[in-house]
């Protein structure tokens, strides 16, 4: 087994901490609104999804072309 090594911390520059956009602008948090619209889309999106995936994967049983290994 190796003997115990001292530790070394690295700590990030005060750059890496804080990143600022380009021009020094912060980007305002978004609003309640637009995280609703967007977590509402992608709710929207996942139901499609899931049910293209539903309906290929009925068909497929059906016609048998899907089998179970035994």
């Amino acid at each position: 087994m190796r003997g115990n090594r001292p530790i070394r911390l690295i700590r990030k520059s005060e750059s890496q901490t804080n990143p600022e956009p380009a021009g020094g602008q912060i980007r305002p948090e978004p609003t309640e609104r637009e995280i609703k619209t967007v977590v509402s889309r992608w709710v929207r999106d996942h139901r499609q999804r899931s049910e293209e995936f539903r309906r290929s994967f009925a068909a497929l049983w059906q016609a048998g072309e899907l089998s179970l290994k035994s």
